[in-house]
């Protein structure tokens, strides 16, 4: 059964049942800021997701399906029967739990919003250990080296394809886990490389072009 509509009318909670007995693929377009997703569904299972035609690991699809669930602003169409892709990163989701999962998470996150870290508080390793809960073990697997350094929210989102809220909320929870501690702001230290920049631009200009006057022209 082809299925298509747009996400202010039915949300992906409200889909999700109905593709627990189908198998094809769903398409999902038009979203706010945010590339198309291909979810593909076999026997009651979420089987794989691409986003803008590329496969997406465990982590990411998770981000992706809970951003997927809260969106109300853009299209989707069901394509039943349609061919398997070659995936990497067979996810295998029952659908049931995977919505129970997912709604559980967004309550969490809408409860602690406020008490999510600063986008640029960098965070660092305290403890090399890997936690029990899946989620999180998923997340500090990827986040594991770039942490050990020291990174922020916004690093470790842009780096990691997944939505910035949730970066934070992993964040928050690894240092609820006693795993990592903010150890400072980058603010400052971005202003800084940029003046570095500017001047090292500058210093081009007037070496290559003979001041900013010949460049601007």
């Amino acid at each position: 059964m082809a299925i298509f509509g747009n996400l202010n009318h039915m949300s992906l909670g409200d889909l999700l049942p109905l593709l627990s007995v189908q198998d094809g693929a769903l398409e999902v377009f038009n979203l706010e800021n945010h590339p198309r997703v291909t979810l593909y569904f076999r026997g009651g299972l979420l089987q794989c997701l691409f986003v803008a035609g590329r496969p997406a690991d465990s982590l990411v699809a998770r981000s992706i399906v809970t951003l997927l669930m809260g969106s109300t602003r853009g299209s989707f169409e069901f394509v039943p029967g349609a061919p398997e892709r070659h995936c990497p990163h067979l996810l295998d989701w029952p659908l049931d739990r995977l919505l129970i999962t997912v709604v559980s998470v967004q309550d969490e996150m809408q409860e602690l919003e406020r008490r999510l870290p600063h986008p640029d508080t960098i965070f660092r390793m305290i403890r090399d250990e890997m936690p029990e809960d899946r989620r999180l073990a998923d997340f500090w697997k990827r986040a594991q080296e770039r942490l050990d350094a020291g990174a922020s929210a916004q690093e470790l989102a842009s780096r990691m394809g997944m939505p910035l809220e949730h970066a934070q909320y992993y964040l928050f929870k690894l240092r609820q886990a006693g795993l990592v501690m903010p150890v400072r702001a980058r603010a400052q230290r971005r202003s800084m490389g940029s003046s570095v920049a500017a001047r090292l631009i500058d210093s081009l200009k007037q070496r290559f072009f003979g001041g900013r006057q010949a460049w601007n022209h």
